[in-house]
């Protein structure tokens, strides 16, 4: 029918069914032809003032894409385009900040480098607990267990699992909470700061 912006939203939600499938790199592709049909919108058209947070958050799918992809450095580069888009828009989008954030966190922690996960997850959990975010608090704080996992930091883990046990009971996240309470589980009485 000729609406780009409807067009765009259609293809994008295509992408992100593909990331939850597991099809990255169709998921990629949508995310581009998202950001083609955005392209074609013009000043004072239908979709025009939305345009620029739409396009910070197909960044951020493709950031997330190329991560999944183990395509690190393009993930990463997308990522901080999205959080530069996000920080310009009028008033900023703080939640999405945090939500970048924590795919950075991810990014880095799949790329080997826990400390600079950390610094992007400990930004993510501001964000998140600013924004009352209770469930994105949790998956950050997940994240960044993992973190202190692999730099050894059983205590810091074991806070983090707990921290994340209680937001995904309060959320109702059933799966995530047997899934942290299981590593709780794993974890020795010295870990845990028995």
């Amino acid at each position: 029918m000729g609406h780009h912006r409807g067009q765009a939203t259609a293809v994008e939600a295509l992408g992100l069914l593909r990331l939850k499938q597991w099809k990255y790199p169709e998921a990629q592709r949508c995310f581009e032809e998202a950001q083609q049909i955005l392209s074609r919108i013009r000043q004072g058209a239908d979709g025009w003032p939305d345009l620029p947070r739409a396009l910070a958050l197909l960044a951020h799918h493709i950031g997330r894409a190329q991560g999944s992809q183990q395509r690190f450095a393009d993930a990463a580069g997308h990522l901080n385009q999205a959080l530069a888009q996000f920080r310009a828009l009028p008033g900023g989008d703080r939640y999405n900040e945090g939500r970048v954030y924590m795919s950075l966190g991810e990014t880095h922690l799949d790329a080997g480098d826990a400390a600079l996960a950390r610094v992007c997850l400990d930004k993510a959990m501001a964000a998140m607990a600013t924004e009352g975010a209770e469930l994105q608090l949790a998956d950050a704080a997940e994240l960044r267990a993992r973190c202190n996992r692999l730099s050894d930091r059983p205590a810091e883990e074991s806070d983090d699992l707990r921290t994340a046990a209680v937001l995904y009971e309060k959320g109702g996240d059933q799966v995530a909470l047997a899934r942290v309470r299981a590593r709780l589980a794993e974890m020795g009485p010295a870990e845990l700061g028995e």
